[in-house]
């Protein structure tokens, strides 16, 4: 490659890219810029979706869309309140009531329902020291057992959230409190049933691509 070769498609030489300090001098022994996840170039795009897996992405686009909205929702409510309560406190010595069970059933679910959306995403940290050695028609076998396997273990997470909850029904509410441990406990089935449901979604999108004998394209993950 020449010093006036293009830098990545960025439409840079390479000797002014070095000059900016975008790319390494030749014997720097730095390894190459890799471009980030924000200078990708538009929207993912699905162009091989049948009418099938259309329609099932388009209600898991939907679904995330949601989640995001009760996501952003419930930031804003922690962020104000924790922010409210200063000012207050600061200025007034006055303590906003239910402060921590907004914050802190706040926090818990914006947790929970991030992992139900990180799902949707395809963003959870993945390691593909074993799987990047298989063709890519394998890997995809393997991805559906794997979230077959993560299923399984979530319904178990579920059953035991559940046992929590009946067993915290018995404990009567604590005066001066918004939310109950029972009404806090319920997140977390919820949330976990979300990313079931995002995870048969991308099953089902998965074997429709094996069925058709295609593949489908693979966002980036931070585990690689």
């Amino acid at each position: 490659m020449t010093d006036e070769a293009d830098d990545e498609g960025k439409g840079l030489p390479r000797a002014v890219a070095v000059a900016d300090g975008k790319l390494p001098a030749p014997d720097s022994g730095e390894p190459p810029v890799r471009a980030s996840a924000l200078e990708l170039q538009g929207p993912m795009t699905y162009p091989d979706d049948g009418p099938f897996a259309t329609r099932v992405r388009s209600f898991d686009t939907y679904l995330a869309k949601a989640e995001q909205v009760v996501l952003l929702a419930l930031l804003a409510a922690v962020v104000l309140m924790g922010a409210g309560h200063a000012l207050l406190e600061k200025l007034a010595h006055y303590n906003i009531p239910y402060k921590d069970d907004v914050m802190r059933g706040g926090t818990f679910a914006i947790a929970m329902l991030g992992g139900a959306f990180a799902t949707h995403q395809l963003k959870h940290l993945s390691m593909d020291l074993v799987s990047r050695r298989f063709s890519a028609r394998n890997r995809l076998v393997l991805r559906v057992v794997l979230t077959l396997f993560m299923i399984g273990v979530l319904l178990l997470a579920i059953r035991a959230g559940l046992h929590y909850i009946a067993e915290e029904k018995t404990v009567p509410k604590q005066p001066g409190k918004l939310l109950s441990t029972v009404q806090v406990g319920w997140i977390f089935p919820i949330a976990t049933s979300l990313i079931i449901l995002h995870a048969f979604v991308s099953i089902a999108l998965d074997v429709d691509y094996l069925r058709r004998g295609k593949l489908p394209p693979e966002r980036m993950r931070s585990g690689h």
